[in-house]
């Protein structure tokens, strides 16, 4: 499984072994010995990027993911030693260990037959989940990717600051992401001094609705109609209509 979250790739390999009707839990994982957390080889998780888990760096590479489980207790650990198999306790070695943490497992939404790892995606940043039969325990993977992002928006306003695409680029990624309005504001205008054009025009109505500043958003939503209704784009009546119809719901003023 490979999953793409930001400028980080996370791939994770893992043999998926089945209930089979067996209790797993305390029995065919028992608990407080080191488990390859999988069947056959161990399993392995890899990053094209540093990453950071339990606040530790962990360089990009590939990682033998091991645990040992307990009732209320897990303790997670990434080797850097890929080349064994991990069937026997006495095969880790603690001089290849990047890091180690506890976890405290919960029970599961819903039964899992076979052994599941799997990424969910929240923001930039990972978390890690394996599931089996009614137990499930996770941890965050935090990518860096928005810092990154970030720095490449300062970088690309600054190497081009009249650029309107740039801009626009910019003042969106800054939405979407619900950050400092002002700037996003400051971007827009800068952007619309090349001349009026939809996307733009949008751009500004949207923050300035979100900042709740109606009287300017209203005044946007006038040049943006003005705008619609003298260039005629595609869909134009529909867009005219969604200004009218987003100004409507406004608080009475």
């Amino acid at each position: 499984m490979i999953e793409q979250v930001g400028y980080t790739s996370v791939k994770i390999r893992n043999g998926r072994p089945a209930a089979r009707e067996r209790k797993i839990m305390g029995e065919l994982v028992p608990y407080g010995k080191l488990w390859r957390t999988g069947a056959g080889k161990f399993s392995m998780i890899s990053f094209d990027t540093p990453v950071e888990i339990n606040g530790k760096t962990i360089p990009a590479g590939a990682y033998a993911l091991l645990t040992i489980p307990h009732e209320t207790e897990w303790t997670v650990m990434l080797n850097s030693d890929t080349s064994k198999i991990y069937g026997d306790p006495r095969e880790y070695d603690m001089r290849t260990e990047v890091v180690s943490f506890k976890v405290t497992p919960r029970k599961s939404d819903r039964f899992y037959e076979s052994l599941t790892m799997s990424i969910d995606i929240i923001r930039y940043d990972a978390v890690f989940f394996l599931s089996w039969e009614n137990t499930q325990i996770s941890f965050p993977i935090k990518t860096r990717s928005y810092e990154r992002a970030i720095s490449e928006i300062r970088k690309s306003t600054q190497q081009a600051p009249d650029d309107p695409e740039r801009l626009s680029q910019a003042a969106f990624f800054y939405f979407m992401n619900n950050d400092d309005p002002q700037q996003i504001l400051t971007w827009v205008d800068r952007a619309l001094q090349a001349g009026d054009e939809r996307w733009l025009l949008q751009q500004r109505f949207d923050i300035l609705e979100r900042m709740q500043n109606y009287d300017e958003a209203a005044k946007a939503a006038e040049r943006s109609i003005s705008f619609l209704s003298r260039t005629k784009p595609d869909s134009w009546e529909e867009g005219i209509q969604g200004y009218k119809e987003r100004m409507r719901r406004w608080p009475k003023r």
